[in-house]
């Protein structure tokens, strides 16, 4: 009787103290309150990407919405660039191709609410390698889409990263707006 009790109650302090000792999912972020609520432009919901930058959002305790008319949204990001590309690393005796390279490249814009820019265009790359049997080509386009999810995967939270990053740097670093305030803080 007194196990099962025991048992639960290990579970419950080990539980409580992940999140004490800083545990978090993997590409979880601590997003800015602006970053909480987004709309995506530029991607499909249901693509990898798509698919990635919602789960990202999701894991961070913020929401992703795709449809353009998301006006409660307070941010919007906009995707220019969603490109994967394939080449051959190697080559057999016979020529044929036994190793390639999946490189992922998106290229992101972040506005504000009122369509001002919150950062510059910024892209990320990320890539994979992987062995090609051509005798099991099947297989092969089943491991090249897994390969693609999980590209989109990295390449999502590494924008999610990026866009805290910057956001949280420039909250730290406020411009003065205007000459006389620029003016100010020369002087002293």
């Amino acid at each position: 009787m007194t196990w099962p009790r025991n048992a639960l109650l290990l579970l419950l302090v080990l539980s409580l103290a992940l999140p004490a000792c800083g545990f978090r999912l993997r590409g979880a972020v601590d997003l800015p309150p602006a970053m909480e609520h987004a709309a995506a432009e530029g991607v499909a919901q249901y693509s990898a990407l798509g698919e990635a930058l919602a789960r990202s959002w999701q894991q961070s305790g913020g929401r992703l919405d795709f449809d353009a008319d998301a006006e409660s949204a307070r941010t919007r990001l906009t995707i220019t660039r969603d490109d994967l590309s394939r080449r051959t690393l190697s080559v057999d005796s016979a020529g044929r191709p036994n190793e390639y390279q999946l490189t992922y490249k998106v290229a992101f814009e972040l506005f504000d609410a009122d369509g001002e820019p919150l950062m510059e265009s910024q892209s990320v790359s990320v890539n994979r390698a992987y062995q090609f049997n051509p005798d099991n080509s099947l297989a092969m386009a089943d491991e090249e889409e897994r390969l693609e999810q999980i590209l989109a995967e990295e390449a999502a939270v590494q924008m999610l990263r990026r866009i805290t990053f910057q956001l949280r740097q420039s909250a730290k670093t406020p411009s003065p707006s205007t000459p006389a305030e620029r003016d100010d803080e020369t002087a002293r």
